[in-house]
C-alpha cells in the first residue's frame, strides 16, 4: 500500500510537511500544490519551492503542474526536474477552483479530451520513465460519459502513477464519492492507481482498498484533521489527546518557523486557520468560536492546550463509512 499526502493548496505546505515529520507520521510521498503554467510565465510560488529545496524529511516529492498548453508545461516540467529535490511531475487535472478552470486547467482539462490526450502524450514523451503522474477527478459533471473518455486517456499515455479523486468536478467536496469509478480505473489501467475522498479513518482506508482494488491512497483533508493517519495504516496506534495537541503545537512552531518573517502574529493565527479548519468538528462550539476569532498565538496555543473543551470526536477512531 503506498500512501500519498495530497495536494491542497496554502495546507499540506512545507510547515504541515516538516510536522508530519515530527511526529512520526509520514506517507511515501509529497505532492506540491501546482506550480502554474502558462505560456508567458511558470508562477513558482516560493512556498511551493521551499517544499522542495527545504525539505529535510527525507520523503519524495513530486511538483504538481496546473496548465492547459503543452509547451508551457513541458517547459515547467523540464525546469523542475532539473531540481534536485523534485522526484516527479504530477499533472494537476483535478483541481476545482473557478480560477483555474476559467483557463483550462485543474479541472478544466476535462472538458477538452483532445487536449487532455495531446497534454497527456506529450508530457509523458518528455518525462522520464518513473516520474509522470497525473491527477484527476471523474471528470467535469457528468461521470458516467466522461470517466470513460478519461481512462482512454490515461491508457493511451501510460503515466506511471495516477491519482483518482472519485467526485467529478461539479460536486467540488460535496456529496459522495463513488469509488466504483476507480474500482474500473484499477481494471482499465496498466500503472498503480491511488484512491481519494474523504477517507478519514483506518477502516475507511481498508474498506476502500479492499473495494477498489487500488495500490494506494491519496489521503488531504483527512491527514490535516488527524496527522496521525498515516501511522495508523502502517499498524500504529490512535492518536491520543495528548498527542493531537501536540500536534497542534509543533504546528504553530513549524508555521512560525516558515511564515513568521513575512505575517505578523495575526498573519500567524491566520495561517494556522487554514489548518484548523478541517479540525473544528474535533472542538466544542465554544472553543470553535474563539479560535477563529482569534489573533494571539498564546491564546491560540492555549485554547488548543486545553483537555476540559477538546472533544475528540472521534478523529482517531475507526467508524467506518459507505463506500
Amino acid at each position: 500500500m503506498k500512501l500519498a499526502l495530497a495536494p491542497m493548496q496554502d495546507v499540506t505546505d512545507l510547515a504541515f510537511m516538516r510536522t508530519l515529520h515530527r511526529i512520526g507520521s509520514l506517507p511515501d510521498v509529497f505532492i506540491t500544490a501546482y506550480f502554474r503554467s502558462t505560456p508567458t510565465t511558470c508562477a513558482l510560488a516560493e512556498h511551493n519551492l521551499r517544499c522542495i529545496d527545504e525539505n529535510e524529511t527525507g520523503v519524495p516529492v513530486l511538483a504538481q503542474l496546473a496548465g492547459s498548453e503543452a509547451p508551457a508545461l513541458l517547459r515547467d516540467a523540464a525546469m523542475l526536474l532539473a531540481r534536485p529535490g523534485v522526484a516527479g511531475i504530477n499533472l494537476n487535472a483535478g483541481c476545482p477552483s473557478p480560477l483555474v478552470n476559467r483557463h483550462g486547467a485543474g479541472a478544466g482539462l476535462l472538458r477538452d479530451f483532445s487536449r487532455f490526450a495531446d497534454i497527456l502524450l506529450q508530457l509523458r514523451a518528455h518525462i522520464p520513465a518513473g516520474q509522470f503522474s497525473v491527477k484527476c477527478r471523474l471528470g467535469w459533471e457528468d461521470a458516467a460519459a466522461d470517466f470513460p473518455r478519461i481512462l482512454d486517456c490515461l491508457a493511451a499515455a501510460t503515466p506511471d502513477e495516477t491519482g483518482i479523486h472519485a467526485r467529478t468536478r461539479k460536486q467540488l467536496y460535496g456529496g459522495s464519492p463513488d469509488f466504483s469509478y476507480i474500482r474500473s480505473a484499477v481494471q482499465h489501467l496498466a500503472c498503480p492507481v491511488l484512491a481519494n475522498g474523504d477517507i478519514n479513518t483506518p477502516e475507511q482506508a481498508h474498506h476502500c482498498l479492499q473495494f477498489t482494488g487500488a495500490a494506494g491512497l491519496m489521503l488531504g483533508r483527512g491527514a490535516v484533521r488527524n496527522p496521525y493517519l498515516f501511522r495508523q495504516l502502517r499498524g500504529g496506534p490512535a492518536p491520543t489527546p495528548d498527542e493531537m495537541q501536540q500536534y497542534y503545537a509543533i504546528l504553530i512552531e513549524e508555521t512560525g518557523r516558515v511564515f513568521l518573517h513575512q505575517r505578523t502574529e495575526k498573519g500567524h493565527c491566520n495561517r494556522m486557520k487554514k489548518y484548523l479548519a478541517f479540525c473544528y468538528p474535533d472542538f466544542s462550539p465554544e472553543q470553535e468560536y474563539a479560535l477563529r476569532r482569534c489573533t494571539s498565538i498564546a491564546e491560540m496555543q492555549r485554547l488548543l492546550a486545553s483537555p476540559a473543551t477538546y472533544t475528540g470526536n472521534n478523529c482517531g477512531e475507526n467508524a467506518a463509512a459507505p463506500i
